[in-house]
């Protein structure tokens, strides 16, 4: 990222909060609220001083920008760590996106998620030969990822809708660190997991 370092970053985040500031210019319905802007200034501080903060804010704050702004404007390679995959796909897909627009910033993004939320093309291939063909449902479920296999970029799991993640054919399709045959996987050189941990080895933000 390139941030002008001339002045501090609590000055810019403050601006950015500012009734007339950039996050006013691009959205209509933004207005300062006191709240939000003392977290976005304290989330400025502690990366500017290297210390711990814990924040406790109410619906309605806007925690999210409050922590993405001086996160964004610091220049840092950063890491949001979500509790939810619900989360990191709002922040990956739709909060960070606008906040990087908005901000003029050329950020590298990048989603990290755990193992199994990524098809195994290995497991698929497994899968295909070894599923008794009396299991229909299993079958027919197997078919459309096979089918979806063959378009998908990264492999997540979330794009292939009508797939619930309490599928019986989710360990059919993915791997863990049992049975995960690493660089002996003739599938090694296309694995999913690999690409998006490389994408995030090179990102300046990681949504994990």
């Amino acid at each position: 990222m390139e941030i002008d370092r001339s002045t501090s970053l609590e000055s810019c985040v403050e601006e950015v909060f500012s009734e007339h500031g950039l996050l006013s210019q691009h959205d209509p319905h933004f207005r300062p609220r006191a709240g939000q802007t003392k977290m976005a200034l304290a989330v400025a501080r502690c990366i500017e001083d290297g210390s711990t903060l814990v924040v406790e804010a109410g619906t309605g704050v806007g925690k999210t920008y409050a922590y993405l702004v001086p996160a964004l404007q610091s220049g840092e390679r950063v890491v949001l760590s979500t509790a939810t995959k619900a989360l990191q796909d709002q922040l990956f897909g739709r909060d960070l996106p606008r906040l990087v627009q908005t901000l003029g910033l050329p950020v590298r993004m990048a989603l990290l998620k755990g193992r199994s939320s990524y098809l195994c093309l290995h497991r698929l291939e497994i899968a295909r030969q070894d599923v008794d063909s009396s299991e229909r449902g299993l079958h027919a479920t197997l078919a459309k990822v096979e089918q979806w296999s063959k378009v998908t970029r990264n492999g997540d799991l979330a794009e292939l809708i009508g797939l619930d993640e309490r599928s019986p054919a989710i360990p059919f399709i993915t791997s863990n660190r049992e049975n995960c045959l690493a660089t002996q996987c003739p599938q090694f050189r296309s694995c999913h997991v690999n690409l998006a941990r490389r994408e995030a080895m090179a990102a300046d933000v990681v949504v994990i």
